[in-house]
């Protein structure tokens, strides 16, 4: 917002520079270089180069930490995590630095991170195998807790410095959605990869396909101490590596901003609100998945896997015709659609598998055979709408952010992470709370998977509807709030090219001061 008085020189260059802009900004410009898009893309698939999916098997059946114990564990973490958002926040928004505002976080998510997961997945070489089994044992809680908490605290700073960069690499939204596409669709395969590795090592290992000589549980846990700390050590590099060639193109506003300032504005801007609040609803869940469901009960960790295979043509859809679509639909009904449309197919799945019996006398969901061609047309579907939904969950986020400063005149991208986050952590980390107590309550046995044994039939009936039911449920009334998220195309178009118009003077203005002339003498020179 500017509100200074110019000279007459003045204003006919900046009619003149404004008339520009008002040609380029409908214009599908490209400032990201295709160096920068191929870096990005390789830091974008380090991110998700782990088998951080395969955790809670590891506290489970390695570890065994006993389920009062975890309960505890997400409690002290939440009391921690809510601690040191505000802490984060506060850091990463008045950082001023000359490479930007979130790169020197981005290398802290790096190899620091990377030394810190590695640590956790080695946890196992601290105990004996007396006090690995006994599921009470305090120390190997509180090593595990104490890691846990400092893992919290650089993933929150490398987290919120990379939600805030994204919607900084370049001031053009095409362009964006653009990266997004490219970098999303590779990081589908690269992040499979270690999933894969570990995922076929298990069944081979399961299904007695590869020589065991002191145990399946020994050849498990052999497994993913190896793999976990090497893919966090693969991925760290990569990131460490961006940070070193990453670039913000929408410049901070020169003076730091009060950061009770930045969140009464994130709270009295409605459409951040309505998105927080869904966020907030979107965070409740059941704590098991479709893969603990594939590993528990059908006993084969690969399933989704070969189910998936026919969704491998269907994936490039989304991705390739993201730009297209939002060309004609606003943010928020891409946003909507794609979390909502995969998801509510799990309901049929759930009764197809659920009230049809084979002729065993087993129900559909225990078998195989009858859950392989559900499970592969859901896939289908799902592939088809990933792309729109891995972008829009980014942009929605990048257009809160330039809706404030649209609104307001300056970006307070770390405190709208923090912000939306925090909304989402309090029945998020309740949830965390209450989650083993659940499994706990539906009869679930930690060891079952790793010493060979069935879960109890109540267990399965729980773990597959707290997989498909209940999530289609909780991600159609996180959808509620969006209904009053009230950014239409467009209001979303007029917001970009009257940015894009202020880009330019901010660009000016921190050039000035890089020089070390200010605005009253560069008027007086006028």
């Amino acid at each position: 917002m500017d509100d200074r008085i110019y000279t007459p020189e003045e204003q006919n260059e900046l009619n003149e520079i404004n008339g520009k802009l008002r040609e380029l900004v409908d214009v599908d410009r490209r400032v990201i270089s295709r160096k920068e898009t191929i870096s990005y893309i390789l830091f974008n698939s380090a991110r998700g180069f782990n088998i951080d999916g395969h955790k809670d098997l590891f506290t489970d059946s390695i570890l065994h930490i006993g389920f009062n114990f975890q309960s505890i564990n997400n409690a002290l973490g939440s009391v921690w995590d809510i601690l040191d958002d505000f802490f984060v926040a506060f850091v990463v928004e008045k950082t001023r630095t000359r490479w930007g505002k979130f790169v020197p976080y981005i290398f802290l998510g790096g190899i620091p991170f990377a030394l810190l997961s590695a640590l956790w997945w080695l946890i196992p070489l601290f105990f004996s195998p007396e006090q690995l089994a006994d599921t009470e044992y305090v120390p190997k809680f509180v090593l595990s807790l104490v890691i846990g908490l400092i893992m919290e605290l650089v993933g929150n700073f490398r987290d919120v410095s990379i939600g805030g960069f994204v919607s900084t690499i370049t001031p053009y939204a095409s362009d964006r959605r653009r990266l997004l596409a490219v970098s999303d669709y590779v990081n589908i395969i690269a992040s499979r990869i270690p999933d894969l590795i570990i995922e076929f090592t298990l069944d081979f290992i399961k299904n007695g396909l590869v020589k065991v000589t002191k145990g399946t549980d020994a050849m498990i846990k052999k497994s993913l101490m190896i793999m976990g700390p090497a893919t966090a050590i693969i991925g760290g590099v990569f990131i460490a590596w961006y940070s070193t060639v990453a670039k913000e193109r929408v410049h901070q506003k020169i003076e730091k901003p009060k950061i009770k300032e930045s969140l009464k504005i994130v709270f009295s801007n409605r459409p951040i609100l309505m998105y927080m609040l869904s966020n907030a609803l979107g965070s409740f869940g059941t704590g098991l998945s479709t893969n603990d469901y594939y590993r528990q009960v059908l006993n084969m960790t690969t399933f989704e896997t070969i189910a998936g295979i026919p969704s491998f043509f269907f994936q490039p859809i989304g991705f390739s015709q993201y730009n297209k679509v939002a060309e004609k639909y606003s943010t928020k009904s891409l946003y909507m659609i794609s979390q909502v449309f995969a998801k509510t197919f799990y309901i049929p799945l759930w009764f197809y598998g659920r009230f049809i019996h084979s002729k065993d006398g087993k129900f559909f969901f225990q078998g195989r055979i009858p859950m392989l061609p559900v499970t592969a047309v859901w896939e289908c579907i799902y592939a088809t709408w990933w792309g729109i939904k891995s972008i829009s969950n980014t942009e929605i986020s990048n257009e809160c952010n330039d809706y404030i400063e649209w609104k307001c005149g300056y970006r307070n991208e770390a405190t709208l992470s923090v912000a939306s986050t925090f909304i989402c952590k309090i029945p998020g980390r309740i949830n965390g709370i209450i989650q083993p107590q659940l499994r706990k309550w539906i009869s679930y046995d930690q060891t079952a998977y790793t010493e060979g044994r069935e879960q109890p039939l109540k267990a399965q009936k729980w773990i597959f509807a707290m997989a498909t039911l209940i999530p289609a449920i909780l991600v159609l009334s996180s959808m509620i709030p969006m209904f009053w998220y009230n950014v239409d195309k467009d209001t979303r178009d007029r917001m970009y090219r009257e940015l894009n118009e202020r880009r330019t003077l901010m660009a000016k203005k921190i050039n000035m001061e890089a020089d070390g002339v200010s605005e009253e003498t560069a008027v007086t020179e006028a």
